[in-house]
């Protein structure tokens, strides 16, 4: 795909000079938006919401790995999101340790990365002017405006989507195999920004392909996958079936939850067009739909560029301006294509109208100022504002006052609320990166299990779909006066919203007016309550309690040890949950602390902290295994057979199914057992030994038995023909 030829670029008015202005315009509008960008981030004191957090998190973290030469922790560090952004911002922040300049020069970086390839593309098809409209339009978009100001994965995902468009231009027009290298880099860059590359670099990449397929340059295609795939493998590899699990449960189940419209109602596939002005800007759209029919017919690599990953998305039930913005350089340049049709005079009067209208754009978005700023004509806004605040939070402070009052031991914190600016994830991201030895934690479910201290705060307390914990826990703090005395308030703290924090700290005061004895016989009553809520059908249940009678008055037992001859577990609170039948029970339950109050005055036990979980004994069958992954929705169709040697086990599953043989040994790495994994196969190939971690770690339970709140000990395991033992003899 060549550019026009130089007779239609005089005719069209396109000299040398005006592409020396194209390109100074591109580098002048570049310059004015991150310096607009920079002032921004000097004057803000946000903290950063939800995802911006745990990505500058992510970023930090990266940034000690690299010190310390840990690659793989590197590659192991998220489920989802892979490492190249945060980690070249960890490069930044290892040289010039600040978070906000850091983080923020990447995405600039990122930012102008997207522009010089727009520019590229644009002057490649048509003509530097058009290069230059198209990548003023994708920079000063109200949306891309926006996501300069935050350390998200986005923006660069945008820039990456430019450059490859350019790269795979390029590699179709060139015979040589250099570009073909270019475009596997690149392609495999992409996916280490983020997974979704695919979907919007796949559509025009599939293009080119039936195009190099047609000139028959097989090694050159060939080539270009092979480095595709093989710099992108060691991160991908290891997710290659936990991944397609995650993408569907963020694109529809987690959506549902959020309360987004069903994909193909009207309210489903009207969302990305109602937000379009907003995110591309007012006369981007209109020039758009202009060139849209131009391109069709003479760039269509464009139209398949843009329209195929947007039918996608339409279709999705997650809807989110992000998801879409990788779209818009491939939109800017077919609106580009509009300016290459026009004769001079019209050219230089739109491109006038292009940069006023960027300029006033970023203006509205960054600080709130200029005409089109709060401006929604037919209830369209033309730019979202999003300006500094100046108001200072007291993330700070409150992590210091818990850090004073544990005397700078370890400490779990539990941060209730679900705010943007007030969240687990800011928190969190605060103390990974003044390196405080706390443990941050969102609101708890049933007890406040291991919780040292509470940060709760009134008023808002996130969004409705995912703040129903922080709303419950908040709510019990008022209307529970057991639970507000076993943690009492330690500090208050005024928030710039208006509302007020307040950090709690589990500090239970002894019991007077009842001897130990009868608290402990409370106690033992109340266990069977507790209980209830994981153990069913227990027979010849026994527990005892071992205390110190000073410690019991203020909630602490030495050691409760539990046992039955058989019992069926699991979280009988949750609807159709699976329950496990075990035989010949025996754990045992090291420091547990109680409330006392709660025990005194109700006779319930409402765990506070503990120690250590023991399994000293128990025995599992074949059949009662079988039986507990017949209830589990994506184990329903698995097979076990417990043998001499091991576990035989066949994961039924869409796709490929999984043969494996387990054995268990010691814990290692914090996990009480780590299973062995060997004899893999997937759909019945066998799988070498190097690799079976990328299967197995899918299913593997242990992995994340090490992130529990408490640690657990297990006995040895034996396994033999229909049994599983614990702590056999």
């Amino acid at each position: 795909m060549t550019a026009a030829t130089d007779p239609e670029l005089r005719r069209r008015g396109v000299t040398p000079l005006t592409a020396h202005l194209g390109k100074a315009c591109t580098a002048g509008v570049f310059l004015v938006i991150a310096g607009s960008v920079a002032a921004w981030v000097a004057i803000d004191r946000q903290p950063p919401a939800w995802d911006h957090a745990n990505h500058l998190e992510r970023a930090v973290a990266c940034a000690e790995d690299l010190s310390a030469g840990r690659v793989r922790a590197i590659l192991e560090r998220s489920s989802f999101y892979p490492p190249l952004v945060p980690c070249a911002a960890g490069v930044v922040y290892l040289l010039a340790p600040s978070d906000a300049a850091g983080a923020q020069a990447v995405v600039l970086l990122f930012l102008g990365i997207g522009m010089l390839a727009t520019y590229l593309v644009g002057h490649r098809l048509f003509d530097p002017t058009a290069g230059m409209v198209a990548a003023v339009l994708f920079a000063t978009a109200p949306f891309v405006v926006f996501s300069a100001l935050n350390f998200q994965l986005d923006l660069p995902l945008t820039a990456m989507v430019a450059l490859f468009l350019y790269v795979l231009l390029r590699a179709d027009g060139l015979p040589s195999t250099a570009w073909s290298v270019a475009a596997g880099g690149v392609f495999a860059a992409g996916m280490l920004t983020k997974p979704s590359f695919a979907v919007y670099a796949l559509p025009p990449a599939l293009l080119v392909a039936v195009t190099l397929v047609r000139q028959r340059r097989f090694g050159r295609l060939g080539l270009g996958v092979l480095i595709a795939v093989a710099l992108s493998l060691p991160w991908y590899g290891p997710r290659m079936f936990g991944l397609p699990f995650q993408v569907t449960s963020r694109s529809f189940t987690q959506a549902a939850e959020s309360g987004f419209a069903e994909p193909l109602t009207a309210a489903g596939l009207l969302t990305y067009p109602r937000w379009f002005v907003p995110q591309f800007g007012a006369l981007a759209v209109l020039l758009f739909v202009g060139g849209v029919y131009w391109a069709a017919r003479r760039r269509p690599i464009l139209v398949v560029a843009c329209l195929v990953p947007f039918a996608v998305f339409l279709f999705l039930q997650n809807k989110n301006l992000r998801y879409t913005m990788p779209l818009l350089p491939a939109a800017s340049l077919i609106a580009g294509a509009s300016v290459a049709s026009l004769l001079p005079l019209a050219r230089v009067a739109l491109c006038a109208a292009v940069l006023v209208t960027g300029a006033l754009q970023v203006a509205a978005t960054t600080f709130g100022i200029g005409p089109l700023a709060g401006q929604a004509p037919f209830g369209v806004e033309l730019a979202r504002a999003h300006p500094p605040s100046r108001a200072a939070w007291p993330h700070r402070a409150i992590l210091k006052r818990v850090l004073d009052d544990s005397h700078g031991e370890r400490a779990t914190v539990s941060v209730v609320p679900n705010t943007d600016g007030f969240s687990m994830s800011n928190f969190r991201y605060y103390a990974a990166r003044d390196g405080l030895r706390l443990r941050i934690g969102r609101a708890w479910s049933d007890y406040p299990l291991n919780i040292d201290y509470v940060i709760l705060k009134t008023g808002n307390q996130g969004p409705e779909f995912a703040s129903a914990k922080a709303r419950r826990v908040t709510e019990r703090f008022a209307a529970d006066p057991l639970l507000a005395a076993v943690f009492p308030v330690i500090g208050e703290f005024p928030l710039p919203d208006g509302t007020r924090a307040t950090l709690r700290v589990r500090r239970p005061q002894a019991v007077t007016g009842m001897a130990a004895g009868a608290l402990a016989r409370r106690m033992r009553a109340g266990a069977g309550g507790l209980l209830g809520e994981v153990v069913a059908d227990a027979t010849d249940l026994r527990i005892g309690l071992e205390y110190d009678d000073a410690a019991l008055l203020r909630g602490t037992i030495r050691r409760v040890t539990i046992s039955a001859a058989s019992a069926r577990v699991g979280e009988l609170g949750r609807p159709k949950a699976a329950t496990l039948r075990l035989r010949d029970i025996r754990v045992v339950l090291e420091g547990l602390t109680v409330n006392p109050a709660r025990a005194a005055l109700e006779g319930r036990i409402e765990p506070l902290a503990l120690r250590r979980f023991r399994v000293e004994r128990l025995t599992l069958t074949e059949a009662d295994l079988q039986a507990f992954f017949a209830e589990l929705t994506r184990l329903g169709r698995a097979r076990v057979a417990l043998l001499d040697d091991g576990a035989r086990i066949r994961l039924a599953q869409p796709g490929p199914d999984v043969d494996l043989r387990l054995s268990v040994r010691p814990g290692s790495d914090g996990r009480p057992v780590v299973l062995d994994a060997r004899g893999v196969r997937l759909g019945g190939v066998p799988v070498p030994d190097a690799l079976t971690g990328w299967v197995v770690r899918n299913y593997d339970p242990t992995l994340k038995w090490a992130q529990l709140p408490v640690p657990v000990d297990v006995s040895p395991v034996r396994i033999r023909r229909g049994v599983l033992e614990v702590g056999a003899e």
